[in-house]
């Protein structure tokens, strides 16, 4: 039987992979497989977690950062940088709205980026490909496109604690 398990946790990721959440479908409504997960404590239970919280994605080029303060009924005042070396980053301020899995973001410190971004609990993935008003928040050759964040902390508090490079506080208020 031990010679079993890599086979069954290969046919249960290839299950995982295989299978596409419908983005239209609500919140509350989710597949089998994910229950049973949330059941087993695999994955978080993306209906009962907020996105309050600090978020952080670390590399050679430096540490990505995300804060969300707020909640899901009146909304979020957020900020995130992402960081391409010592001179090159992306940083901006503005605010969120969440819908389940879906995170409507809107950076206003200068031109006007929206879009929406996925948060499955643990992670907040941005888009691939984003408006051109994103691009007043990056310095040359950086951009948001297809960052990601991992929550390292929840709750406003930790949120407030992030900083930044151009904002010393990414979250100051709320």
């Amino acid at each position: 039987m031990t010679r079993l398990w890599p086979l069954v946790l290969a046919l249960a990721l290839a299950a995982c992979a295989q299978e596409k959440v419908d983005t239209e479908k609500p919140a509350e409504e989710i597949s089998a497989l994910e229950q049973a997960a949330i059941d087993a404590g695999v994955i978080p239970d993306v209906r009962n977690v907020t996105l309050s919280g600090a978020f952080e994605r670390r590399s050679d080029l430096g540490t990505d950062r995300f804060c969300a303060v707020g909640n899901d009924e009146n909304g979020y005042q957020i900020g995130m940088i992402a960081v391409f070396g010592p001179g090159t980053q992306c940083e901006g301020l503005g605010e969120a709205e969440r819908d389940g899995e879906k995170v409507r973001i809107t950076l206003n410190s200068k031109e006007t980026c929206s879009f929406t971004a996925r948060f499955d609990g643990v992670e907040l993935e941005l888009p691939g490909e984003l408006p051109d008003g994103c691009a007043s928040y990056c310095s040359r050759r950086a951009g948001f496109e297809g960052v990601s964040f991992y929550m390292i902390g929840e709750g406003d508090a930790v949120a407030r604690s992030t900083t930044g490079r151009d904002f010393e506080n990414l979250c100051p208020g709320g």
